[in-house]
């Protein structure tokens, strides 16, 4: 049975069109998000949902690109937790309305998929549009059974653009805001342990894709911070000799997690 999918990005998507091919339906896409801030970022997320239907050979239908819509729909609520509810809305409300033009009987959205939405709010929409006409909305939990980890793993397969922020550029600042007080955060945290020298030698090193040992930290200096060194320069990869990482009983390359920091660490 065929069901108009809304999407909203290609890791949500990952996950939602492998859950209901489970249960034995077939997705039809529609790429409408008229939110998404600016136009280039707009482009790449609707570049990755294509490099999906390549893959998987789904029907894909867009949207126009309508960003006054969206901005006039939100007006005196743009720092508000409404402004979320509202775009939801907007979006479901066109989905509704051209699933019912192409003759679809249910339609459904991958914002179902994503950890920051409110399944409550999806239901109270597509309950209140429901009570007008056809088509339906079918709701799927597509988080269950550890969804989230299940979107992270096929977007890590296919190599899918994972991007950091909602989509409007209102959730673009929060997310620019959020990323600086966590960054001053950790700084504060390394001060405490480091003192300001030591702290100012080594966070150049925050966040970087890669971190070599001993090249960049040397071992003797992690052999007195410890391991619990990383959760606040919160490195992409550690590039480690062999022979440090047995002292700290690291014996195979593998992603390991301190506390809220997760990275690869690979042995040379």
């Amino acid at each position: 049975m065929k069901i108009f999918l809304h999407v909203c990005c290609a890791p949500d998507l990952t996950v939602s069109y492998r859950k209901l091919v489970e249960q034995g339906f077939e997705p039809v896409v529609f790429f409408y998000n008229p939110n998404i801030y600016p136009l280039q970022e707009y482009s790449k997320r609707f570049e990755e949902v294509k490099k999906l239907r390549d893959i998987w050979g789904f029907q894909l239908y867009v949207g126009d690109y309508e960003p006054d819509k969206f901005l006039e729909r939100i007006k005196g609520k743009e720092h508000s937790p409404n402004r979320c509810y509202e775009c939801m809305k907007l979006r479901l409300e066109k989905t509704k309305s051209e699933a019912k033009r192409m003759n679809f009987s249910i339609y459904s959205t991958t914002l179902l998929a994503s950890p920051r939405k409110s399944h409550d709010d999806i239901l109270e929409i597509t309950d209140n549009l429901d009570m007008e006409e056809n088509p339906s909305f079918k709701y799927v939990n597509f988080r269950s059974n550890n969804g989230v980890h299940m979107a992270a793993q096929i977007c890590k397969t296919y190599n899918i653009y994972r991007q950091n922020y909602c989509g409007c550029s209102f959730s673009l600042e929060e997310s620019k805001r959020y990323e600086e007080e966590s960054k001053q955060k950790n700084y504060k945290s390394l001060v405490e342990i480091l003192g300001e020298e030591l702290t100012q030698k080594y966070f150049k090193y925050y966040k970087k894709d890669l971190l070599r040992i001993p090249q960049d930290i040397p071992a003797k200096f992690l052999e007195k911070v410890g391991l619990q060194f990383f959760k606040y320069l919160k490195p992409q990869i550690i590039l480690i000799k062999k022979e440090i990482a047995q002292d700290f009983n690291i014996f195979t390359s593998s992603r390991y997690k301190i506390d809220n920091w997760k990275g690869k660490v690979i042995l040379w």
